[in-house]
Protein backbone atom coordinates (compact mmCIF):
# COMPACT_ATOMS: atom_id res chain seq x y z
CA UNK A 1 0.00 0.00 0.00
CA UNK A 2 1.23 3.50 -0.86
CA UNK A 3 1.12 5.14 2.56
CA UNK A 4 1.80 8.60 1.11
CA UNK A 5 -1.41 8.51 -0.95
CA UNK A 6 -3.42 7.24 2.04
CA UNK A 7 -2.05 9.99 4.27
CA UNK A 8 -2.69 12.64 1.58
CA UNK A 9 -6.38 11.70 1.20
CA UNK A 10 -6.79 11.46 4.96
CA UNK A 11 -5.12 14.85 5.48
CA UNK A 12 -7.51 16.52 3.02
CA UNK A 13 -10.41 15.11 5.02
CA UNK A 14 -9.01 16.47 8.29
CA UNK A 15 -8.55 19.90 6.71
CA UNK A 16 -12.21 19.92 5.61
CA UNK A 17 -13.26 19.29 9.23
CA UNK A 18 -11.15 22.17 10.51
CA UNK A 19 -12.52 24.50 7.82
CA UNK A 20 -16.10 23.59 8.80
CA UNK A 21 -15.21 24.27 12.42
CA UNK A 22 -13.86 27.69 11.48
CA UNK A 23 -16.99 28.59 9.46
CA UNK A 24 -19.21 27.50 12.36
CA UNK A 25 -17.11 29.63 14.68
CA UNK A 26 -17.78 32.72 12.54
CA UNK A 27 -21.52 32.12 12.48
CA UNK A 28 -22.48 30.49 15.79
CA UNK A 29 -19.96 31.40 18.49
CA UNK A 30 -21.25 34.85 19.43
CA UNK A 31 -24.46 33.87 21.25
CA UNK A 32 -24.47 31.17 23.92
CA UNK A 33 -27.71 29.56 22.66
CA UNK A 34 -26.29 29.43 19.13
CA UNK A 35 -23.06 27.85 20.36
CA UNK A 36 -24.88 25.06 22.26
CA UNK A 37 -27.79 24.46 19.84
CA UNK A 38 -26.96 26.01 16.46
CA UNK A 39 -29.92 28.35 16.82
CA UNK A 40 -32.25 25.33 16.46
CA UNK A 41 -31.91 25.89 12.71
CA UNK A 42 -31.06 22.45 11.30
CA UNK A 43 -33.28 20.56 8.88
CA UNK A 44 -33.97 16.87 8.37
CA UNK A 45 -30.79 15.86 6.53
CA UNK A 46 -28.30 17.46 8.93
CA UNK A 47 -30.32 16.31 11.96
CA UNK A 48 -30.74 12.70 10.82
CA UNK A 49 -27.24 12.02 9.53
CA UNK A 50 -25.46 13.87 12.33
CA UNK A 51 -27.61 12.13 14.95
CA UNK A 52 -26.93 8.72 13.41
CA UNK A 53 -23.21 9.33 12.99
CA UNK A 54 -22.95 10.54 16.59
CA UNK A 55 -24.62 7.38 17.90
CA UNK A 56 -22.60 4.98 15.74
CA UNK A 57 -19.04 5.40 16.89
CA UNK A 58 -15.89 3.33 16.50
CA UNK A 59 -17.98 0.40 17.58
CA UNK A 60 -19.99 0.32 14.34
CA UNK A 61 -16.92 0.61 12.09
CA UNK A 62 -14.50 -1.51 14.09
CA UNK A 63 -16.54 -3.20 16.82
CA UNK A 64 -19.54 -4.32 14.77
CA UNK A 65 -17.45 -5.46 11.83
CA UNK A 66 -15.24 -7.29 14.34
CA UNK A 67 -18.39 -8.82 15.79
CA UNK A 68 -19.28 -10.08 12.31
CA UNK A 69 -15.75 -11.52 12.01
CA UNK A 70 -16.16 -13.39 15.32
CA UNK A 71 -19.82 -14.44 15.22
CA UNK A 72 -20.58 -14.65 11.50
CA UNK A 73 -24.24 -14.58 10.48
CA UNK A 74 -25.31 -14.36 14.15
CA UNK A 75 -23.93 -10.79 14.29
CA UNK A 76 -26.80 -9.62 12.07
CA UNK A 77 -28.95 -9.75 15.21
CA UNK A 78 -26.90 -6.83 16.54
CA UNK A 79 -27.52 -4.89 13.30
CA UNK A 80 -31.23 -5.60 13.62
CA UNK A 81 -31.13 -4.43 17.25
CA UNK A 82 -29.67 -1.08 16.17
CA UNK A 83 -32.37 -0.61 13.53
CA UNK A 84 -35.02 -1.48 16.10
CA UNK A 85 -33.63 1.35 18.25
CA UNK A 86 -34.20 3.83 15.41
CA UNK A 87 -37.74 2.49 15.01
CA UNK A 88 -38.54 2.82 18.74
CA UNK A 89 -37.36 6.43 18.72
CA UNK A 90 -39.49 7.16 15.66
CA UNK A 91 -42.62 5.76 17.33
CA UNK A 92 -42.21 6.87 20.94
CA UNK A 93 -39.77 9.78 21.17
CA UNK A 94 -38.89 12.05 18.25
CA UNK A 95 -42.08 13.99 17.44
CA UNK A 96 -43.37 14.26 20.98
CA UNK A 97 -39.98 15.28 22.36
CA UNK A 98 -39.56 18.04 19.75
CA UNK A 99 -43.05 19.37 20.50
CA UNK A 100 -42.76 19.39 24.30
CA UNK A 101 -39.14 20.58 24.47
CA UNK A 102 -40.06 23.43 22.12
CA UNK A 103 -42.95 24.45 24.36
CA UNK A 104 -40.68 24.42 27.42
CA UNK A 105 -37.78 26.15 25.66
CA UNK A 106 -35.35 23.33 26.57
CA UNK A 107 -31.95 23.06 24.90
CA UNK A 108 -30.68 19.79 26.43
CA UNK A 109 -32.17 16.50 27.54
CA UNK A 110 -31.35 17.19 31.18
CA UNK A 111 -33.00 20.61 30.97
CA UNK A 112 -36.10 19.03 29.41
CA UNK A 113 -36.43 16.41 32.17
CA UNK A 114 -36.04 19.05 34.88
CA UNK A 115 -38.47 21.49 33.20
CA UNK A 116 -41.01 18.77 32.42
CA UNK A 117 -41.16 17.56 36.05
CA UNK A 118 -40.97 21.02 37.62
CA UNK A 119 -37.61 20.54 39.33
CA UNK A 120 -36.40 24.09 39.94
CA UNK A 121 -33.48 22.96 42.07
CA UNK A 122 -30.34 21.10 41.12
CA UNK A 123 -31.10 17.47 41.96
CA UNK A 124 -31.92 16.29 38.45
CA UNK A 125 -29.46 18.64 36.78
CA UNK A 126 -26.63 17.74 39.14
CA UNK A 127 -27.02 13.96 39.06
CA UNK A 128 -27.69 13.86 35.32
CA UNK A 129 -24.66 16.05 34.56
CA UNK A 130 -22.44 13.85 36.75
CA UNK A 131 -23.60 10.67 34.97
CA UNK A 132 -23.12 12.27 31.56
CA UNK A 133 -19.61 13.54 32.25
CA UNK A 134 -18.45 10.23 33.78
CA UNK A 135 -19.80 7.89 31.12
CA UNK A 136 -19.27 10.21 28.17
CA UNK A 137 -15.63 10.62 29.16
CA UNK A 138 -15.23 6.83 29.18
CA UNK A 139 -17.07 6.70 25.84
CA UNK A 140 -14.71 9.30 24.35
CA UNK A 141 -11.76 7.25 25.60
CA UNK A 142 -13.09 4.30 23.57
CA UNK A 143 -13.28 6.53 20.48
CA UNK A 144 -9.70 7.69 20.82
CA UNK A 145 -8.66 4.06 21.34
CA UNK A 146 -10.41 3.31 18.04
CA UNK A 147 -8.46 6.09 16.34
CA UNK A 148 -5.16 4.64 17.56
CA UNK A 149 -6.04 1.07 16.59
CA UNK A 150 -7.17 2.09 13.10
CA UNK A 151 -4.07 4.07 12.17
CA UNK A 152 -1.82 1.42 13.68
CA UNK A 153 -3.47 -1.47 11.80
CA UNK A 154 -3.32 0.44 8.50
CA UNK A 155 0.38 1.12 8.95
CA UNK A 156 0.05 4.91 8.94
CA UNK A 157 0.97 5.79 12.52
CA UNK A 158 1.66 4.11 15.82
CA UNK A 159 -1.19 3.49 18.24
CA UNK A 160 -0.19 6.45 20.44
CA UNK A 161 0.22 8.79 17.47
CA UNK A 162 -3.22 7.74 16.19
CA UNK A 163 -4.79 8.55 19.57
CA UNK A 164 -3.17 11.98 19.57
CA UNK A 165 -4.18 12.80 15.98
CA UNK A 166 -7.82 11.85 16.55
CA UNK A 167 -8.07 13.59 19.91
CA UNK A 168 -6.41 16.84 18.90
CA UNK A 169 -8.36 17.29 15.63
CA UNK A 170 -11.70 16.63 17.35
CA UNK A 171 -10.82 18.99 20.18
CA UNK A 172 -9.88 21.82 17.82
CA UNK A 173 -12.99 21.88 15.63
CA UNK A 174 -15.40 21.43 18.56
CA UNK A 175 -13.66 24.28 20.38
CA UNK A 176 -14.06 26.46 17.31
CA UNK A 177 -17.69 26.08 16.29
CA UNK A 178 -19.53 24.31 19.11
CA UNK A 179 -22.77 22.47 18.32
CA UNK A 180 -23.02 23.70 14.72
CA UNK A 181 -19.49 22.51 14.03
CA UNK A 182 -20.40 19.13 15.52
CA UNK A 183 -23.54 18.79 13.37
CA UNK A 184 -21.90 19.91 10.13
CA UNK A 185 -18.85 17.69 10.53
CA UNK A 186 -21.06 14.78 11.63
CA UNK A 187 -23.07 15.19 8.41
CA UNK A 188 -19.88 14.78 6.34
CA UNK A 189 -18.77 11.90 8.54
CA UNK A 190 -22.12 10.12 8.33
CA UNK A 191 -22.19 10.39 4.55
CA UNK A 192 -18.68 8.94 4.40
CA UNK A 193 -19.68 6.01 6.61
CA UNK A 194 -22.76 5.09 4.60
CA UNK A 195 -20.82 5.36 1.32
CA UNK A 196 -18.17 2.95 2.58
CA UNK A 197 -20.75 0.37 3.64
CA UNK A 198 -22.67 0.76 0.40
CA UNK A 199 -19.65 0.17 -1.85
CA UNK A 200 -17.09 -1.88 0.08
CA UNK A 201 -19.24 -5.02 0.71
CA UNK A 202 -19.85 -5.34 -3.03
CA UNK A 203 -16.09 -5.24 -3.70
CA UNK A 204 -15.47 -7.65 -0.84
CA UNK A 205 -17.98 -10.19 -2.14
CA UNK A 206 -16.26 -10.08 -5.55
CA UNK A 207 -12.81 -10.61 -3.98
CA UNK A 208 -14.11 -13.53 -1.89
CA UNK A 209 -15.49 -15.35 -4.95
CA UNK A 210 -19.12 -14.40 -4.46
CA UNK A 211 -21.57 -15.61 -1.83
CA UNK A 212 -20.71 -19.23 -2.61
CA UNK A 213 -17.04 -18.54 -1.95
CA UNK A 214 -17.81 -16.96 1.42
CA UNK A 215 -20.16 -19.81 2.37
CA UNK A 216 -17.56 -22.41 1.42
CA UNK A 217 -14.90 -20.68 3.52
CA UNK A 218 -17.18 -20.45 6.56
CA UNK A 219 -18.45 -24.02 6.24
CA UNK A 220 -17.65 -26.04 9.33
CA UNK A 221 -16.92 -22.98 11.47
CA UNK A 222 -20.40 -22.76 13.01
CA UNK A 223 -20.70 -19.16 11.82
CA UNK A 224 -23.27 -19.69 9.08
CA UNK A 225 -26.42 -20.22 11.18
CA UNK A 226 -28.17 -17.25 12.85
CA UNK A 227 -30.11 -19.42 15.32
CA UNK A 228 -27.60 -21.83 16.90
CA UNK A 229 -24.11 -21.70 18.38
CA UNK A 230 -21.18 -23.98 17.66
CA UNK A 231 -22.57 -26.60 20.07
CA UNK A 232 -25.92 -26.76 18.27
CA UNK A 233 -27.94 -24.94 20.96
CA UNK A 234 -30.52 -22.26 20.11
CA UNK A 235 -29.13 -18.88 21.17
CA UNK A 236 -32.23 -17.26 22.69
CA UNK A 237 -30.24 -15.25 25.24
CA UNK A 238 -27.89 -13.98 22.56
CA UNK A 239 -30.77 -12.93 20.29
CA UNK A 240 -32.66 -11.12 23.06
CA UNK A 241 -29.48 -9.39 24.14
CA UNK A 242 -28.57 -8.16 20.66
CA UNK A 243 -32.09 -6.87 20.03
CA UNK A 244 -31.84 -5.22 23.44
CA UNK A 245 -29.21 -2.86 22.04
CA UNK A 246 -32.22 -0.94 20.71
CA UNK A 247 -33.18 0.24 24.20
CA UNK A 248 -30.04 2.36 24.45
CA UNK A 249 -31.08 4.68 21.62
CA UNK A 250 -34.06 5.96 23.60
CA UNK A 251 -31.81 7.39 26.29
CA UNK A 252 -28.63 8.41 24.51
CA UNK A 253 -28.35 12.15 25.32
CA UNK A 254 -26.04 13.17 22.44
CA UNK A 255 -28.32 11.34 19.97
CA UNK A 256 -31.70 12.42 21.32
CA UNK A 257 -30.66 16.08 21.67
CA UNK A 258 -30.59 16.36 17.84
CA UNK A 259 -34.38 16.06 17.89
CA UNK A 260 -34.65 18.78 20.51
CA UNK A 261 -32.68 21.19 18.32
CA UNK A 262 -34.19 20.26 14.93
CA UNK A 263 -35.94 23.19 13.19
CA UNK A 264 -39.54 21.96 13.66
CA UNK A 265 -41.74 18.87 14.03
CA UNK A 266 -42.14 18.47 10.25
CA UNK A 267 -38.37 18.27 9.81
CA UNK A 268 -38.17 15.88 12.75
CA UNK A 269 -40.54 13.45 10.99
CA UNK A 270 -38.46 13.56 7.81
CA UNK A 271 -35.29 13.07 9.82
CA UNK A 272 -36.62 9.84 11.31
CA UNK A 273 -37.04 8.32 7.83
CA UNK A 274 -33.60 9.49 6.64
CA UNK A 275 -31.93 8.06 9.76
CA UNK A 276 -33.63 4.69 9.31
CA UNK A 277 -32.49 4.44 5.68
CA UNK A 278 -28.94 5.34 6.72
CA UNK A 279 -29.01 2.66 9.41
CA UNK A 280 -30.07 -0.16 7.07
CA UNK A 281 -26.98 0.33 4.90
CA UNK A 282 -24.51 1.05 7.71
CA UNK A 283 -25.38 -1.69 10.21
CA UNK A 284 -25.82 -4.55 7.78
CA UNK A 285 -22.86 -3.36 5.71
CA UNK A 286 -20.57 -3.39 8.75
CA UNK A 287 -21.46 -6.96 9.75
CA UNK A 288 -21.15 -8.10 6.14
CA UNK A 289 -17.63 -6.65 5.94
CA UNK A 290 -16.66 -8.58 9.07
CA UNK A 291 -17.90 -11.84 7.56
CA UNK A 292 -16.08 -11.14 4.28
CA UNK A 293 -12.87 -10.38 6.18
CA UNK A 294 -13.21 -13.69 8.07
CA UNK A 295 -13.34 -15.50 4.73
CA UNK A 296 -10.38 -13.61 3.23
CA UNK A 297 -8.16 -12.99 6.28
CA UNK A 298 -8.64 -15.85 8.76
CA UNK A 299 -6.72 -15.94 12.03
CA UNK A 300 -6.71 -12.26 12.99
CA UNK A 301 -5.72 -11.87 16.65
CA UNK A 302 -7.80 -8.72 17.00
CA UNK A 303 -11.15 -9.09 15.22
CA UNK A 304 -11.74 -5.33 15.48
CA UNK A 305 -8.97 -4.79 12.92
CA UNK A 306 -10.90 -6.79 10.30
CA UNK A 307 -12.09 -3.78 8.30
CA UNK A 308 -8.78 -1.84 8.33
CA UNK A 309 -6.86 -5.00 7.37
CA UNK A 310 -9.24 -5.76 4.49
CA UNK A 311 -8.81 -2.23 3.17
CA UNK A 312 -5.04 -2.39 3.56
CA UNK A 313 -4.77 -5.67 1.63
CA UNK A 314 -7.49 -5.44 -1.02
CA UNK A 315 -8.08 -1.81 -2.03
CA UNK A 316 -6.28 1.02 -3.84
CA UNK A 317 -4.45 3.54 -1.61
CA UNK A 318 -6.93 6.31 -2.51
CA UNK A 319 -9.82 4.07 -1.45
CA UNK A 320 -7.88 3.15 1.67
CA UNK A 321 -7.49 6.85 2.49
CA UNK A 322 -11.24 7.37 2.10
CA UNK A 323 -12.03 4.36 4.30
CA UNK A 324 -9.53 5.53 6.90
CA UNK A 325 -11.34 8.89 6.83
CA UNK A 326 -14.68 7.08 7.23
CA UNK A 327 -13.48 5.02 10.20
CA UNK A 328 -12.01 8.10 11.81
CA UNK A 329 -15.27 9.89 10.97
CA UNK A 330 -17.24 7.38 12.99
CA UNK A 331 -14.88 7.90 15.89
CA UNK A 332 -14.87 11.69 15.66
CA UNK A 333 -18.62 12.05 15.12
CA UNK A 334 -19.29 10.41 18.47
CA UNK A 335 -16.39 11.93 20.37
CA UNK A 336 -17.22 15.48 19.25
CA UNK A 337 -20.91 15.11 20.19
CA UNK A 338 -20.08 13.74 23.60
CA UNK A 339 -17.45 16.37 24.32
CA UNK A 340 -19.91 19.10 23.33
CA UNK A 341 -22.81 17.62 25.29
CA UNK A 342 -20.77 16.98 28.44
CA UNK A 343 -19.58 20.59 28.56
CA UNK A 344 -23.04 21.94 27.72
CA UNK A 345 -24.68 19.83 30.43
CA UNK A 346 -22.38 21.29 33.06
CA UNK A 347 -22.43 24.93 31.94
CA UNK A 348 -26.03 25.28 30.69
CA UNK A 349 -27.82 22.90 33.05
CA UNK A 350 -25.88 23.69 36.22
CA UNK A 351 -23.73 26.82 36.17
CA UNK A 352 -26.10 29.07 34.22
CA UNK A 353 -29.09 27.95 36.32
CA UNK A 354 -27.12 28.58 39.50
CA UNK A 355 -26.39 32.17 38.48
CA UNK A 356 -30.02 32.76 37.52
CA UNK A 357 -31.26 31.39 40.83
CA UNK A 358 -28.91 33.74 42.68
CA UNK A 359 -30.24 36.67 40.66
CA UNK A 360 -26.93 37.14 38.90
CA UNK A 361 -26.14 37.23 35.22
CA UNK A 362 -23.25 35.83 33.22
CA UNK A 363 -22.52 36.99 29.70
CA UNK A 364 -22.57 34.91 26.52
CA UNK A 365 -18.83 35.34 26.00
CA UNK A 366 -18.07 34.01 29.47
CA UNK A 367 -20.42 31.02 29.04
CA UNK A 368 -18.91 30.11 25.65
CA UNK A 369 -15.41 30.44 27.12
CA UNK A 370 -16.34 28.11 30.01
CA UNK A 371 -17.74 25.48 27.64
CA UNK A 372 -14.57 25.65 25.55
CA UNK A 373 -12.43 25.23 28.65
CA UNK A 374 -14.40 22.14 29.73
CA UNK A 375 -14.22 20.63 26.24
CA UNK A 376 -10.44 21.02 26.29
CA UNK A 377 -10.15 19.47 29.77
CA UNK A 378 -12.37 16.46 28.99
CA UNK A 379 -10.57 15.86 25.69
CA UNK A 380 -7.21 15.98 27.46
CA UNK A 381 -8.30 13.50 30.12
CA UNK A 382 -9.73 11.15 27.47
CA UNK A 383 -6.52 11.29 25.41
CA UNK A 384 -4.39 10.47 28.46
CA UNK A 385 -6.61 7.52 29.44
CA UNK A 386 -6.64 6.20 25.86
CA UNK A 387 -2.83 6.34 25.77
CA UNK A 388 -2.61 4.35 28.99
CA UNK A 389 -4.85 1.37 28.22
CA UNK A 390 -6.42 -0.30 25.18
CA UNK A 391 -9.98 -1.61 25.56
CA UNK A 392 -12.01 -3.91 23.35
CA UNK A 393 -14.29 -1.30 21.84
CA UNK A 394 -17.45 -3.35 21.19
CA UNK A 395 -17.84 -4.83 24.66
CA UNK A 396 -16.53 -1.78 26.52
CA UNK A 397 -19.01 0.59 24.89
CA UNK A 398 -21.97 -1.78 25.15
CA UNK A 399 -21.40 -3.13 28.68
CA UNK A 400 -20.62 0.19 30.36
CA UNK A 401 -21.37 3.45 28.57
CA UNK A 402 -24.25 2.37 26.30
CA UNK A 403 -25.96 0.39 29.05
CA UNK A 404 -25.56 3.02 31.77
CA UNK A 405 -26.73 5.94 29.66
CA UNK A 406 -29.56 3.99 28.02
CA UNK A 407 -30.89 2.59 31.31
CA UNK A 408 -30.51 5.92 33.13
CA UNK A 409 -32.10 8.28 30.61
CA UNK A 410 -34.28 5.97 28.47
CA UNK A 411 -36.95 5.17 31.08
CA UNK A 412 -36.98 8.82 32.20
CA UNK A 413 -37.59 10.03 28.63
CA UNK A 414 -40.33 7.48 27.91
CA UNK A 415 -42.21 8.19 31.13
CA UNK A 416 -41.83 11.96 30.87
CA UNK A 417 -43.40 11.84 27.40
CA UNK A 418 -46.11 9.25 28.01
CA UNK A 419 -46.99 9.26 31.75
CA UNK A 420 -48.67 12.45 32.94
CA UNK A 421 -47.99 11.80 36.63
CA UNK A 422 -44.26 11.33 36.16
CA UNK A 423 -42.34 13.55 38.60
CA UNK A 424 -38.80 14.48 39.61
CA UNK A 425 -38.51 11.53 42.02
CA UNK A 426 -39.20 9.19 39.13
CA UNK A 427 -36.49 10.91 37.05
CA UNK A 428 -33.99 10.59 39.91
CA UNK A 429 -34.90 6.92 40.36
CA UNK A 430 -34.26 6.26 36.68
CA UNK A 431 -30.91 8.09 36.66
CA UNK A 432 -29.59 6.43 39.82
CA UNK A 433 -30.94 2.93 39.15
CA UNK A 434 -29.70 2.73 35.57
CA UNK A 435 -26.16 3.89 36.29
CA UNK A 436 -25.61 2.03 39.57
CA UNK A 437 -27.06 -1.26 38.35
CA UNK A 438 -24.84 -1.11 35.26
CA UNK A 439 -21.79 -0.56 37.45
CA UNK A 440 -22.57 -3.38 39.88
CA UNK A 441 -23.68 -5.72 37.08
CA UNK A 442 -20.19 -5.51 35.61
CA UNK A 443 -18.28 -5.45 38.90
CA UNK A 444 -19.97 -8.63 40.15
CA UNK A 445 -20.01 -10.21 36.66
CA UNK A 446 -23.71 -10.98 36.81
CA UNK A 447 -23.63 -11.67 33.07
CA UNK A 448 -21.91 -14.95 33.96
CA UNK A 449 -25.22 -16.06 35.47
CA UNK A 450 -27.81 -14.07 33.49
CA UNK A 451 -27.01 -14.87 29.86
CA UNK A 452 -28.43 -11.74 28.28
CA UNK A 453 -27.06 -8.27 27.53
CA UNK A 454 -27.16 -6.29 30.77
CA UNK A 455 -29.07 -3.32 29.32
CA UNK A 456 -32.22 -5.42 28.83
CA UNK A 457 -32.96 -6.34 32.47
CA UNK A 458 -31.50 -3.09 33.85
CA UNK A 459 -33.64 -0.94 31.51
CA UNK A 460 -36.89 -2.63 32.54
CA UNK A 461 -35.99 -2.62 36.25
CA UNK A 462 -35.26 1.10 35.98
CA UNK A 463 -38.49 1.69 34.02
CA UNK A 464 -40.63 -0.13 36.60
CA UNK A 465 -39.01 1.51 39.63
CA UNK A 466 -39.27 4.97 38.07
CA UNK A 467 -42.97 4.47 37.38
CA UNK A 468 -43.55 2.99 40.85
CA UNK A 469 -41.77 5.83 42.69
CA UNK A 470 -43.64 8.46 40.64
CA UNK A 471 -46.97 6.81 41.37
CA UNK A 472 -46.09 6.53 45.08
CA UNK A 473 -44.92 10.14 45.49
CA UNK A 474 -47.48 11.84 43.24
CA UNK A 475 -49.78 14.07 45.29
CA UNK A 476 -52.22 15.20 42.59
Amino acid sequence: MNSILVIAVFSIYLMVLLILGYIADLKFSKKFEDFIAGGKSFGALVTAISASASAESAWVMLGLSGYGYTHGIRAFWAALGCLLGYFLNTIFVIRKLRKESGELGSYTLTEFLADRTGDRGFLIRGIASFIIVIFFTSYVVAQFVGSGKTMDSMGIASYKAGVLIGGIIVGIYVLLGGYASVCWTDLIQGLLMVTVFLVLPIWGIVKAGGFSGIAATLKGTGLGNPWIDSTGHIIWGFIIGELGISLGYIGMPHYVVRYITVKNIKEAKKAAFVAYSWGVVTFFGSVTMGIIARALIPGLKDAEQALPMFVRLFTHPVVAGIVLAAITAAIMSTADSQLMYSATAFVNDLLKKYYLKKGKTIGDKELVALIRLLIALIALVAIILALLKVQFIYRYVLDYAWSALGASFGPAILLSLHYKKFNKWGVLTSLITGSLLTYFWNVFRISNYVKVYNLVPIFFISLFLSWFVSALTNRS
